[in-house]
């Protein structure tokens, strides 16, 4: 891997479909907006004599069935409430789920809110794994001042190394925390929270998005060692650039 962006390579060849099994034409309408991309077709079917509020299911390229959500699920992506990470751990119900679900799934479309209730996902695993190497990409040192705390928190943790990239300058020792400057680029482009696993790896995960418009971003997130793993090694040479 040579940049952030070629992790976006490694994604855009899993075509997927959503078929959306509702009759609200709004939550159709923002999951349409939210991820239909080139390599996501987004379709609608209704809900017909079945109850409930919908479900969702993912097709692969090949047609198959490769899972089903309740739509309920959904409003930690649609109405995303941000939780510090540590208050995650014994959420019900569990956000994981939903996470899971839609892991190499391209997304179109997600506000800076939206991803900070993604990256607590990724930031929950390094929490539980209590070891590992946390790497944040806050893109402006204002975001990342509003998450200082946050990390520091992390920083604490002496088994868990954290590293903090953005593009400008920062001067504001960060108990704990490792922070990577440059003029703009990568840093100043995408937002990402990369978590290696620990030693075993159990729990790695990645979200990597790029900011497309202003507070407009499209991306995804993976659970797949593989690439996170590419994506750790990646991050350490801009660390020792």
């Amino acid at each position: 891997m040579r940049s952030l962006r070629d992790a976006f390579e490694a994604v855009d060849r899993r075509h997927k479909t959503l078929e959306i099994h509702s009759d609200d034409e709004s939550v159709v309408t923002a999951l349409r907006r939210g991820f239909e991309t080139r390599t996501v077709d987004v379709t609608r079917r209704p809900l017909g004599l079945l109850d409930g509020a919908g479900f969702v299911i993912v097709r692969d390229a090949d047609g198959a069935f490769r899972g089903a959500l309740g739509l309920e699920g959904f409003e930690a992506i649609l109405s995303p409430t941000a939780h510090p990470p540590w208050e995650l751990v014994d959420a019900e119900p569990d956000p994981a789920h939903l996470f899971d679900f839609l892991e190499n799934t391209l997304f179109a479309s997600a506000t800076r809110g939206q991803l900070l209730a993604t990256s607590r996902e990724i930031e929950e695993r390094a929490w539980r794994a209590g070891a590992g190497r946390l790497y944040a990409g806050f893109q402006r040192p204002a975001a990342l001042r509003t998450q200082a705390a946050v990390y520091e928190r992390f920083g604490a943790c002496k088994s868990i190394d954290v590293t903090a990239f953005l593009a400008g300058e920062w001067s504001t020792p960060l108990e704990g925390v490792s922070v990577v400057t440059g003029t703009g680029g990568e840093l100043g482009a995408f937002w990402f929270v990369v978590f290696d696993g620990g030693e075993d790896g159990r729990h790695c995960g990645a979200l990597i998005a790029e900011e497309r418009d202003p507070d407009e971003y499209a991306g995804f997130w993976t659970f797949e060692p593989s690439i996170v793993r590419e994506l750790s090694d990646y991050l350490e040479t801009i660390d020792d650039a």
